[in-house]
């Protein structure tokens, strides 16, 4: 151990300390080194020097700081922030650099990672489920980037109507490719303007000026302007991969624990896909439980029974749905095809744990149910009922669930789309669209909050607008089939005339904002929705029942209506 070396290890010590000790210590070193000679004692030497300063160097700086002389304080600090010195050596020229450059070059890194799109990968081994935080970024950057700066030539679409007017076209989702600013400026002109309500846009749209659509402030072309933006369609947009519905549904379950399906009530096509997808091969596999918004609680236990083979009643399990919460008219009776379905595929593997039917609705006893205050708390809770159910019957056993419900449970910014959906029915201009503002509703932010990871699926068909309008592209189709809605022509659609059969007004609002995936099983030409028969209402006791519950609920009774009517809107239904 030579007197330098030490002299580089008392440096680590605080410059108070060397100053009051660095004589003296340096002294016993050189006594030290002269006197103790030889292996042994060098290496306790060099022992000794070490445990000082493993053992002694936490304790010097402690004392120096305990020991400092406070500097004077003016009469007036108290309750004054002040600062003190804890060294009266400045810093070298070399910290100094060392600091500003490490600073600087975090601060232009930050700012870089700012300005850069925000990545979106699932990490390897986490079974296909990602954070609230991670599904939300996903989401931002669906909107602000499409899947795909290319696509191919699409087919023109074509719109019918009664009095054979040119074909529509509609919005996109999200902005396509960088382009000139007049070309991109006529492209967010188009998009605005297809987004309203015919009446709107003769109303307001004769002149040009700035109109707020698709959450830009669009500048609307004069009505010379060359460009006929209600022939036009962005040809960025790509044609949708499509598959097959019922094996693609399936796949899901390899990625999601929970697939959400949102249903439109009563259709006749729908319910007959869904019964056929519950004895597709390969569901039963994957699928542990399907949970029903049309099922009471209260007959959790019959149906059970029912769906695993016993032999009940069809008369006794059909209560289960008869006595749902939430329908103002007599149930449809294709919910009893899917209790049906699922029973027959379950007796189709005798010995194997089957499908079992879960009862998302509240428990409640119609019998009991005398006034609209006995009424009204299961009214209230009926979707918290429903995600308790999910959260103990599914989620807590680790189950891939299935789940139905209407789909206005299920739609992300529900409540955005309901007020664009009024000011159109209103003619009024429509308010910007803040898509960062079109979060899941409450159904799903709950499942996301145990972890889980769902998926969206929504029923639609080939409504562009609610006058009984159709886009002929979905004529391509090969339906039933499962349209991913990320950056193509189906995702930018207008979502509430697609979902709602044409009973709704086409507003900025897309297919690609509300779900991640579209059930196509046909054009509104075919949808039927399906009614019971008047012999199973009229003069019946469940007919006289359902009158007394629409009393209870409205004040007032409901005529029913019965059989198969269409589920569309038709030209000639239409008030343009």
């Amino acid at each position: 151990m030579s007197e330098k070396m030490f002299t580089r290890l008392f440096r680590l010590y605080p410059s108070r300390f060397r100053k009051q000790y660095g004589d003296e210590a340096l002294q016993l070193i050189r006594d030290r080194l002269r006197d103790e000679t030889g292996f042994f004692k060098r290496a306790r030497l060099v022992w000794d020097l070490l445990a000082d300063v493993l053992t002694g160097l936490p304790q010097a700086y402690r004392n120096s700081y305990a020991v400092m002389e406070q500097a004077p304080a003016p009469g007036n600090a108290e309750g004054i922030p002040s600062f003190r010195v804890l060294d009266s050596e400045p810093l070298g020229r070399g910290s100094i650099l060392i600091g500003g450059t490490l600073s600087l070059g975090t601060i232009a890194a930050f700012g870089f990672l700012l300005s850069r799109p925000i990545a979106y990968i699932t990490l390897p081994g986490s079974n296909g489920r990602v954070s609230p935080i991670e599904s939300v970024i996903e989401r931002l950057n669906r909107g602000m980037t499409p899947d795909s700066t290319g696509g191919g030539d699409e087919p023109a679409a074509k719109s019918t109507s009664a009095s054979e007017r040119q074909p529509h076209s509609w919005p996109t989702a999200a902005a396509g490719p960088s382009k000139p600013d007049d070309e991109q400026n006529q492209l967010v002109s188009i998009q605005a303007l297809q987004a309203l309500p015919e009446n709107t846009k003769r109303d307001n749209f004769g002149t040009s000026g700035n109109v707020p659509a698709n959450g830009l402030i669009a500048n609307i072309p004069s009505a010379s302007h060359a460009w006929n933006p209600v022939t036009g369609h962005d040809q960025s947009l790509q044609q949708p991969r499509v598959q097959n519905a019922s094996s693609a549904l399936i796949r899901l379950f390899h990625r999601y624990d929970v697939v959400m399906f949102g249903e439109a009530h009563d259709s006749e096509q729908e319910y007959r896909w869904l019964c056929a997808l519950v004895k597709t091969p390969g569901f039963s596999d994957q699928v542990d439980d399907i949970v029903v918004e049309f099922g009471n609680g209260l007959y959790q236990k019959t149906v059970d029974r029912y769906v695993a083979g016993e032999d009940i009643p069809f008369t006794e399990v059909q209560g289960a749905w008869r006595n749902m919460v939430g329908n103002v008219l007599p149930v449809s009776p294709e919910y009893g095809w899917l209790y049906k379905a699922v029973r027959e595929a379950n007796m189709e593997h005798p010995g194997k744990r089957g499908i079992r039917l879960v009862m998302g609705g509240p428990p409640v006893d119609w019998d009991k149910i005398k006034s609209s205050a006995d009424l009204a708390p299961y009214e209230r809770e009926r979707e918290q009922w429903y995600v308790q159910v999910v959260k103990t019957e599914v989620l807590a056993k680790h189950h891939h669930a299935l789940l139905i419900m209407g789909a206005g449970h299920f739609l992300r910014g529900q409540q955005e789309a309901l007020q664009f959906e009024r000011a159109a029915e209103r003619h009024h201009n429509l308010p910007r669209l803040d898509r960062i503002k079109l979060s899941p509703g409450y159904v799903e932010r709950e499942i996301r909050a145990t972890g889980a990871n769902p998926y969206l699926v929504v029923f639609g068909t080939n409504a562009i607008d609610n006058h009984g309008d159709v886009d002929e592209r979905f004529d391509s189709l090969p339906a039933p089939v499962l349209v991913p809605l990320s950056g193509n022509w189906v995702g930018a659609l207008p979502a509430q005339p697609v979902i709602s059969g044409g009973h709704a007004p086409a507003i900025p609002v897309t297919l690609a904002d509300q779900a991640d995936a579209l059930l196509y099983v046909g054009p509104c030409s075919v949808l039927r929705t399906l009614y019971l028969s008047p012999a199973d209402l009229d003069g019946t006791a469940y007919g006289q029942e359902m009158t007394r519950r629409d009393i209870i609920a409205l004040g007032h009774p409901v005529t029913f209506p019965y059989g198969a009517v269409p589920q569309c809107v038709r030209p000639e239904q239409s008030l343009r």
